[in-house]
């Protein structure tokens, strides 16, 4: 047998005690009942029962739901929070960011401009500072350098002038090619005679100009030397020749010792020179004085010779020199030829010296 269906039993707790609830059903009768008298039956129970429960609750004023809400604290306090603003960046060092703080706070930027005015002027003077104390120590370093060592002391170095040299008189003989009464009358033979290759030499003695072609050490040598020259074509003369000597001022220790040694060299020279020009050998005696006194200019002191007279004087003789040299060692008429040309630049740098006085 089909055990009946037990009814359903809702329990609702009111103050504490159960309240049971039984939803009765009654037996269906048939199914001829009608579906919707069903429903209107079950909604007309549950109406029932919900009034029935307000009803009760109404009955008992003693009787009450446990509802269970938060208790009230008068003491508590309640903790207020501020929303919280974005972190602001770091600021970045420099100027820009110190000209954009005074920026904020002075609208009118004056103050920003007189810090940047004072900075920048700050700034630029240390600069200048920094750059003249370089400078300073730098000139000290210059002054406080070790100066190069000289192989000669300055006092060596430098010459003072003395009060005067004594200039002697030359007396020499010549192949004289004319007088002439202006240098450009001399200069046009002058230049007659290089064309033929013979040297001549035009020197200014006072008023006139005479034309030298070669010196000698006795007269008979250079009317020996003018008859070689005739058979060339050149009209010349033998004659004495004298350059009268004299006191220069404001020559030094070096200069005077040339101008004292320069008339007894040449007289030697002169006497090699017409022995060249013949064609004859230069005896020792001749070539022993030229040996020694040339020595003696060698040694002086070039660099000291400052009178542009006295180097050509030096010059003149010390090539001289080396033509004798030359000839000696070949025996070549050219070499001889320029022992006379050297000789005669000779005459011409002494009556220079002369005429000018050593100044």
């Amino acid at each position: 047998m089909d055990k009946p269906k037990s009814e359903k039993t809702i329990t609702i707790k009111i103050n504490g005690k159960d309240r049971p609830f039984q939803e009765k059903k009654e037996e269906k009768k048939g199914k001829s009942w009608d579906l919707r008298q069903l429903d209107s039956q079950k909604k007309q129970e549950q109406t029932e029962f919900f009034a029935s429960i307000q009803t009760a609750a109404g009955k008992e004023a003693d009787d009450s739901f446990d509802w269970i809400l938060p208790e009230e604290t008068e003491d508590v306090d309640i903790k207020e929070y501020k929303i919280a603003a974005p972190p602001k960046s770091t600021a970045k060092n420099g100027l820009s960011t110190l000209a954009g703080k005074f920026r904020g706070r002075n609208k009118q930027g004056i103050l920003t401009s007189i810090f940047l005015a004072v900075f920048f002027a700050v700034l630029l003077g240390t600069s200048f500072g920094f750059i003249m104390l370089k400078l300073v120590f730098t000139d000290q370093a210059a002054e406080t350098a070790v100066p190069p060592i000289n192989e000669k002391p300055a006092a060596a170095n430098q010459q003072t002038p003395s009060a005067a040299a004594d200039l002697e008189t030359i007396t020499t003989y010549v192949v004289q090619g004319g007088v002439f009464s202006n240098s450009e009358a001399a200069q046009q033979i002058e230049e007659a005679n290089s064309q033929k290759g013979v040297y001549s030499q035009s020197i200014k003695m006072g008023e006139q100009t005479f034309l030298f072609l070669g010196v000698s050490g006795s007269l008979e040598e250079a009317k020996e030397i003018g008859a070689d020259l005739k058979s060339e074509g050149i009209d010349v003369f033998a004659k004495e020749v004298a350059f009268e000597g004299k006191a220069i001022e404001g020559v030094n220790a070096e200069e005077k010792k040339l101008a004292e040694i320069a008339p007894a060299l040449f007289q030697s020279l002169s006497e090699g020179a017409a022995s060249a020009s013949l064609g004859s050998s230069i005896t020792p005696e001749t070539a022993e004085k030229i040996e020694s006194r040339i020595k003696t200019v060698n040694e002086l002191q070039a660099d000291q010779i400052q009178n542009k007279s006295l180097i050509s004087v030096r010059e003149e003789l010390l090539n001289a020199s080396k033509q004798i040299d030359t000839y000696q060692q070949s025996g070549d008429a050219a070499a001889a030829g320029k022992i006379q040309e050297h000789l005669l630049g000779f005459l011409a740098a002494y009556q220079s010296l002369l005429q000018s006085g050593g100044q």
